[in-house]
C-alpha cells in the first residue's frame, strides 16, 4: 500500500538481519532462515514444447518440485490460487529463433494430472520452444509460500539476475518485481545490494522497504517552500513556474467564484513544506461566468531534494491558509516517493475539475527532510529525524504541532505492528507558570479527522525556565481496519525547573484508543500544549521512529 513511514510485518526478520547475514556469508547459503526460500530455484522447469504453438501437454510435466533452502513443496508452472484468488504466473517462451524470444501471461490454465496447459495472446508464431518461468521463479515462489502461516521471505540473488538478464530486453528485475502479485505475507529481498534492499507488498504492489539500515538525510534544513503561484504571467515566467490560469469548459466549478491556491513540496520519505505564500494577489483567480470552469496550475519550479508537488485550494472567497488538498488534479503523479497520495510530478501541472470537501488541510509544519538518493521508501525500520522547525511564541493553552511524519497507506493497518517513538524537545517558558502537556496524534485526514492514542501531562514549571522533555512511546495495532484502534503507552520527563533534574510522567490509558482509519495514509503528529503558562520558543529537537514488527 491496502498497502502495508513503515508497512513491514518482515522486520522482526530484519532485525536479526545483521547476525543472520553474517552466518549466512560465512557459511554460504544453507544459513538463510527456514522460511526464506530462492526465487531462482522456482525457475528449474523447463517445458519442451511438443507441437508448434500448441501450449498443452502431459499433466505429469507442469507439476515441479523445486530445490531450495530445504525441499519445497511442489508446485504447478502456470499458475496457482493467493487465497481465493487465482494468479497467473508469466510464461517465457524461449524460443530456437531468439528474436522470437517473448514472455506471455496466460489468460487461463489447466492443471491437472492428466492434462496440463495455458492459453494466451502471443506475438511471435513458435514451432520449436521451451517454456520456463517468465518471473524467474519470482511469482511462482511468491505464490508457494502463501500456503504458509509465518511470514516468508523470498531471495533474489546473483544467479536469479542471471536468469533475467536472458530474457527480452524490455522486461528487467525491477518491472518483475513491480509486477509481482502477491500478501503482506510475503516479502522480497535483494542480496545483490549493500545494505540488502527488501520490498513488501502495498495492497497492490511490491515495493521498497526496509534495509538493515536507517535512512541517511543530505541535510538538516529543509527544503524552502515554493514561490507563491501567480496569475501573472510575467512573474511566473521569472519564477519558473506556478502559473495559475482558467478555462470555461471541462470542469463543474461554480460560477464567479474567487479561489486562493498554495503549492508544497514533497520529499522522497514523504516529508512536505508548509505551503507557499497565498496573500499574494496573484495567488487568487477568478473563474469565469459559466458553472463549467476548470482551474489549472503550473508545477512549481525544480528544488532540490523535492521529488513533486501537491496543489491546495480555498473554498470561494476562503480566508488564508483555508486551502485544502486537491489530491486528484495531477496531469502526471510522482513516482520518487510512495507515502503521501496526490503528489504530482515536478514540471507536471494539475487542473481542478470540481469542488471537494473532507480532504487534508494545510501542513502546520515544514517536513521536507532531503534525503539521499535512492532513499524513497520511508519503510526502513529505523528513522532518525533532524530538528523540527522551532515555533517560537506559543500562547496559553494553544494546541501547538511539534512536527508530523507520514505513513504510507495502510502502514498500521497490520494487527500487531508494533512502532517505538524516542525523542527530546524544550519549551522555554514565561514569566508564568503552569503545566504542559505531550501527545501523540494520529490524523485519517490531516487537520480533519485526528485522534489522540498518548497524553502525558507535566507538573507545574517555575516561570522562565528552558525546559526539556524527552519521551518514550510504544504505538501497537490491534484493532485493524477502517475503524483500526491503536494501544499506547509510554512516559515524558520534563525538567520543569530548568535543572537537570527530570520529572517522570507517565499515561493513564488502560484501553485501546479511540477508533481510526487505518486503511489510510495516516500522519502521525506530535504536540505540546502549554496551560496557564506559555512559551517563547517550542522545539522538537530529536525523534526516532523505530519498528519493531
Amino acid at each position: 500500500m491496502t498497502q502495508k513511514l513503515f508497512n513491514v510485518k518482515a522486520v522482526a526478520i530484519v532485525a536479526l538481519l545483521a547476525l543472520v547475514s553474517l552466518c549466512a556469508f560465512a557459511q554460504g547459503p544453507s544459513s538463510y532462515p527456514p522460511t526464506w526460500v530462492y526465487a531462482r530455484a522456482y525457475n528449474g522447469w523447463n517445458v519442451i514444447g511438443q507441437q508448434a504453438s500448441t501450449y498443452t501437454f502431459n499433466g505429469a510435466v507442469c507439476y515441479y518440485s523445486p530445490y531450495n533452502n530445504g525441499q519445497s513443496a511442489p508446485i504447478f508452472d502456470f499458475g496457482a490460487y493467493q487465497g481465493a484468488t487465482y494468479v497467473y504466473n508469466p510464461v517465457f517462451i524461449q524460443d530456437a529463433n531468439t528474436a522470437l524470444n517473448e514472455i506471455v501471461t496466460p489468460t487461463s490454465v489447466t492443471n491437472g494430472t492428466s492434462s496440463c496447459g495455458f492459453a494466451a495472446t502471443t506475438a511471435n508464431s513458435h514451432a520449436s520452444f521451451v517454456l520456463s518461468s517468465g518471473t524467474a521463479g519470482l511469482q511462482e515462489a511468491i505464490t508457494a509460500q502463501l500456503q504458509t502461516t509465518p511470514a516468508f521471505v523470498v531471495v533474489l540473488d546473483k544467479y536469479w539476475y542471471q536468469l533475467v538478464a536472458a530474457f527480452p530486453s524490455t522486461t528487467t528485475p525491477q518491472s518483475i518485481i513491480a509486477a509481482a502479485t502477491g500478501t503482506a505475507n510475503v516479502y522480497i529481498v535483494d542480496t545483490t545490494t549493500s545494505p540488502w534492499q527488501f520490498y513488501s507488498w502495498n495492497g497492490s504492489k511490491y515495493v521498497p522497504t526496509s534495509s538493515t539500515g536507517g535512512i541517511p538525510f543530505t541535510s538538516l534544513t529543509a527544503i524552502s517552500v515554493p514561490v507563491a503561484l501567480t496569475t501573472v504571467a510575467a512573474t511566473c515566467a521569472t519564477n519558473g513556474g506556478g502559473c495559475i490560469s482558467t478555462a470555461t469548459t471541462g470542469g463543474t466549478i461554480p460560477a464567479s467564484g474567487a479561489y486562493t491556491l498554495g503549492a508544497t513540496y514533497v520529499t522522497a520519505l514523504g516529508g512536505e513544506t508548509t505551503l507557499s505564500t497565498d496573500t499574494a494577489s496573484g495567488a487568487t483567480v477568478t473563474v469565469g461566468s459559466t458553472a463549467t470552469n476548470t482551474i489549472t496550475v503550473t508545477s512549481p519550479a525544480a528544488e532540490t531534494g523535492a521529488v513533486g508537488w501537491r496543489l491546495y485550494m480555498t473554498a470561494a472567497s476562503g480566508a488564508s491558509l483555508s486551502e485544502i488538498l486537491y489530491a486528484s488534479s495531477c496531469a502526471s503523479a510522482s513516482t520518487g516517493q510512495i507515502v503521501l497520495n496526490g503528489v504530482c510530478a515536478i514540471g507536471s501541472s494539475a487542473t481542478i475539475t470540481a469542488i471537494v470537501t473532507g480532504t487534508a488541510t494545510v501542513p502546520a509544519n515544514n517536513t521536507a527532510f532531503p534525503v539521499a538518493s535512492g532513499s524513497t521508501s520511508p519503510l526502513q525500520n529505523l528513522v532518525s529525524y533532524p530538528p523540527f522547525p522551532d515555533q517560537g511564541t506559543v500562547t496559553t493553552t494553544t494546541v501547538q504541532q511539534l512536527g508530523a511524519v507520514n505513513f504510507a497507506t495502510g502502514f498500521l493497518n497490520s494487527l500487531g505492528r508494533h512502532i517505538k517513538l524516542h525523542g527530546t524537545g524544550y519549551a522555554t517558558t514565561n514569566s508564568t507558570t503552569g503545566t504542559l502537556t505531550f501527545a501523540v496524534k494520529l490524523a485519517s485526514v490531516p487537520g480533519v479527522t485526528t485522534v489522540t492514542p498518548f497524553t502525558a501531562v507535566s507538573g507545574t514549571t517555575t516561570g522562565s525556565a528552558v525546559v526539556n522533555f524527552t519521551f518514550d512511546v510504544d504505538m501497537t495495532t490491534d484493532v485493524i481496519g477502517s475503524s483500526g484502534k491503536l494501544e499506547t503507552h509510554g512516559t515524558v520527563c520534563y525538567n520543569l525547573a530548568g535543572t537537570a533534574v527530570c520529572t517522570p510522567a507517565q499515561d493513564l490509558i488502560i484501553a485501546n484508543g479511540s477508533a481510526i482509519d487505518l486503511t489510510k495514509q495516516d500522519q502521525l503528529e506530535f504536540f505540546l500544549t502549554p496551560t496557564t503558562t506559555g512559551t517563547t520558543h517550542l522545539q522538537l529537537r530529536q525523534l526516532t521512529v523505530q519498528v519493531l514488527q
